[in-house]
């Protein structure tokens, strides 16, 4: 089985603490135009709200969200660099392609 490049293991590995956050930054980036909210996020991939929001707030602390406060939070895809948005994108494509391959970069 092929692994990932290392930056991309090693940008899994620092941004991202679960396959729930994965699965939410691709989601993120596959509608990188719309703000999300953790009970939207919850319905469309089946998980919790607290996973979904835990998922939104970590991707936010690594600076790869956006931040709006309404009567909800609601997040965007929109990194705070150049460089990350590029290792997400990435990352993002990797996982699309090959999920186990994604996946296991983050140790789950």
């Amino acid at each position: 089985m092929n692994a990932l490049p290392v930056p991309l293991a090693r940008f899994a590995a620092t941004h991202l603490g679960s396959l729930e956050d994965l699965k939410v930054l691709a989601l993120c980036v596959e509608e990188r135009d719309r703000w999300h909210d953790a009970p939207a996020i919850a319905r469309t991939l089946g998980m919790t709200r607290g996973a979904a929001r835990a998922a939104l707030d970590q991707l936010a602390r690594n600076n790869l969200l956006d931040i709006r406060i309404t009567g909800d939070l609601r997040y965007r895809f929109r990194p705070g660099t150049s460089e990350l948005e590029s290792q997400a994108l990435a990352l993002v494509d990797a996982y699309r392609r090959n999920p186990s391959q994604a996946s296991d970069a983050i140790g789950e």
